[in-house]
This record gives C-alpha cells, structure tokens and sequence, in this order.
C-alpha cells in the first residue's frame, strides 16, 4: 500500500470518526438516555453491586430532560436569544489503581449522556473496559464514540490533543496527582471531575455533577432580518 493511499485511508477514517461523534452530539439528551437505558442492566452487572449501581445510572439517566432545557434570554430588540447546553468534547474516564467499578461506569454514563466522545483507561481492568464497550456497542452507542485506552500510560494519554474533561475515579493523592500533570497540559482549558468517594459516590449525586461534562452556549437570531418585526424595517426606510 502507497503511502498515498494510507493517508486518503487515514483522512477518511477521521472524517467518519469525527461525523459519528458529531451526530451523537447532535441527538437530544433524552434520546441518547434511551441507548444508555438499553445497556444500564448489562453495564451494571459488571459492576459488582448491580442493585447499587441501578439506583445510580437511574439517577444520571432521570437528568436527561434538563440537558435538553432551552432558555430564552432577553437581548436587544429585533434579536432572539436562546441558552442551551453541548458536549464539552472529547473526554478521558481515568480509574486509578484503586477505583473500583461502579464510579468509574458512572462517570462513563455521565459523560456520554452529556453527549461527548469518551475513552475510557482503566488499566488495572482491561477485561472489564472490553466488556462495558460490547455492553455499549449492543444498545446501539457506535465505536467511534467510546473507546478503550489501556496500552498506553496515563501520564502519556492525559496530554492528548484537544482533551476537554477528565473524570478520575480514584484516592484523594491519585486525583490531586492526575489533576497538577493535566493543569500543565498545554492547549484547550481541561475540565477535571473527580470521584474519590467510591462507595457513595457523592460527588455524582451533587446537583451540579452532570453540568461539569456540558458548556454553555447561546444562539442569536436576528428576527428583523426575517420579517420578525415589520414595524422595525419600515423605521429603517424612512
């Protein structure tokens, strides 16, 4: 194979990638809940608690609707204004070497409900990460949106490019340790969401949690330039 040919193979590999994951954005929270849904009983079996961990993914899941809010702000006069919130972007669920399961799928759940592109590194369970991507892959969540990333150090995979949100899963020294490396990352500003309570997982019950995997964003439309108001456009032609 030409080396030319690798690269139309590579080019477009990335465009699929990229458009698969965009159209995973795309969807409305509370559908990608019902993919998410589909695969909660299978994921929470691996989980070793699977009571516990369907109380948790029904309380992460229940959240969707709140995604899809729309809010109108008040703005200039010919002007809409609409609040809604979007995947951050590509995001890392790191389980340290003393992470358990169960808050580790949790932040998975969470971050792909939010609608973002998720690997998950979790090398002290390779088996387990092989097992939750077929759980996915079954109710429908395409492989370019998650994938696994145990064949390289962590050190290594926290300076990839573009990374938007970590979720670390781990002690309170494992996660300050994680958090000072991605802080003197270089490139786009990384969200850093810890879970270091691994039996309760307080932190993902806060009301707060799911926003950390999503950012704020306003569309503005000029309705004047639409006909909106008609009264405005005759001001204009005097």
């Amino acid at each position: 194979m030409t080396n030319q040919m690798i690269e139309s193979n590579s080019s477009a590999f990335k465009t699929q990638h990229t458009q698969r994951c965009e159209e995973w954005r795309l969807l409305k929270a509370s559908n990608r809940a019902t993919y998410l849904q589909s695969a909660s009983e299978a994921l929470a079996l691996l989980t070793g608690d699977a009571e516990k961990a369907l109380r948790l993914f029904t309380h992460i899941l229940a959240q969707a609707p709140a995604l899809d809010e729309v809010t109108e702000l008040t703005g200039a006069t010919g002007e809409s204004n609409e609040l809604y919130v979007t995947a951050r972007g590509k995001t890392m669920i790191v389980g340290t070497e003393s992470a358990t399961p169960l808050p580790v799928v949790g932040q998975l759940l969470a971050a792909l409900l939010a609608g973002n592109e998720v690997i998950l590194h979790y090398p002290s369970e390779y088996t387990l990460c092989e097992q939750i991507q077929v759980a996915l892959r079954e109710a429908g969540v395409v492989e370019d949106v998650i994938s696994v990333a145990n064949d390289s150090q962590t050190e290594v995979l926290l300076h990839m490019d573009r990374l938007a949100a970590v979720g670390l899963v781990g002690s309170q020294s494992e996660v300050d340790k994680l958090a000072a490396i991605i802080s003197n990352t270089d490139g786009i500003l990384t969200q850093v969401i810890a879970v270091t309570d691994m039996q309760g997982c307080h932190e993902i019950l806060a009301p707060e949690y799911l926003l950390r995997y999503v950012t704020e964003r306003v569309i503005t439309i000029n309705t004047t330039a639409i006909g909106g108001n008609a009264s405005l456009i005759e001001l204009g032609m005097g």
